[in-house]
C-alpha cells in the first residue's frame, strides 16, 4: 500500500505543469554567469520592449540601439535587481526610459549612446528592419491623437504611455518613473481627462479603446 502511495504521488508530480522560472531568479543566475538564463529572460520580454522602442524612436537603428543597450545594461545590472512585482519588465522600461534620453542627447547620431562592452547586438534583418519602420510608420498615422499627446506634460504623456501602449499597471508604471503608486493614478487620470478634452467628442470615439 506504501508503494502504491508512493507511485500516485510520482505520476501526479509529473503530470503538474513545470514551473516557470521567475525573472528574478533568471537575473540572479545571469549575475553569476548563467548565460542561458539571460538568454530566457531576453526572449520574455525583447517583445515589450521593442514595441517601447518602436513608439518613442525614429528609425529601425535608433530602435536596435535602445533594445540592445537595455539589455546589455540589465545584464550588467543583474546583480542589483530587487525585484518588486512577478516581471521585471517595469524594471527594464526604467532602464530604456533613461537609456532613450541618453540616445535623444545624442549630437546628431554621429556620437554613440555608449561603448559596447561586448559584441552583443540586437540586428534586424532586412524584412525585420522593414517590419520595424512600418511600425514606427503606422504610429505616426494619428495626427490628431499625436497633436493631443504632444499637448500634455511630459510627465503625463509618459504615464499614459506606459499604460496604454506598453501594457503596464499604474503601480508597474509608477515603478518606470519612480512615483508612489497613488501619483501615477492620480497623474494618469489627469493625462486621460486633459487628453479627451484636446481631442473632443468626434476623435475620443476612436481612442477610447486606446486610452
Amino acid at each position: 500500500m506504501r508503494k502504491l502511495h508512493r507511485c500516485a504521488i510520482l505520476v501526479l508530480e509529473m503530470n503538474e505543469a513545470p514551473v516557470q522560472v521567475t525573472d528574478a531568479r533568471l537575473l540572479h543566475d545571469a549575475a553569476h554567469g548563467d548565460a542561458n538564463a539571460f538568454a530566457i529572460l531576453f526572449r520574455r520580454h525583447v517583445g515589450p520592449v521593442t514595441l517601447y522602442a518602436v513608439r518613442r524612436c525614429n528609425d529601425p537603428e535608433d530602435v536596435a540601439d535602445l533594445v540592445a543597450d537595455t539589455f546589455l545594461i540589465a545584464l550588467q545590472a543583474a546583480g542589483r535587481y530587487i525585484p518588486e512585482t512577478d516581471t521585471a519588465l517595469p524594471w527594464l522600461f526604467g532602464i530604456a526610459r533613461r537609456v532613450l534620453a541618453r540616445q535623444r542627447r545624442r549630437s546628431s547620431g554621429s556620437i554613440r549612446l555608449m561603448v559596447k562592452a561586448s559584441n552583443t547586438h540586437v540586428l534586424f534583418t532586412s524584412s525585420e528592419d522593414d517590419a520595424v519602420a512600418s511600425a514606427i510608420d503606422a504610429s505616426r498615422q494619428a495626427p490628431a491623437l499625436e497633436a493631443a499627446l504632444a499637448c500634455l506634460s511630459t510627465g503625463e504623456r509618459e504615464v499614459l504611455e506606459l499604460v496604454a501602449y506598453d501594457g503596464l499597471s499604474p503601480s508597474e508604471a509608477a515603478m518606470v518613473l519612480n512615483l508612489s503608486p497613488n501619483a501615477a493614478r492620480l497623474r494618469l487620470s489627469r493625462a486621460r481627462r486633459h487628453l479627451r478634452q484636446l481631442l473632443g467628442p468626434t476623435i475620443e470615439v476612436e481612442a477610447r479603446h486606446a486610452f
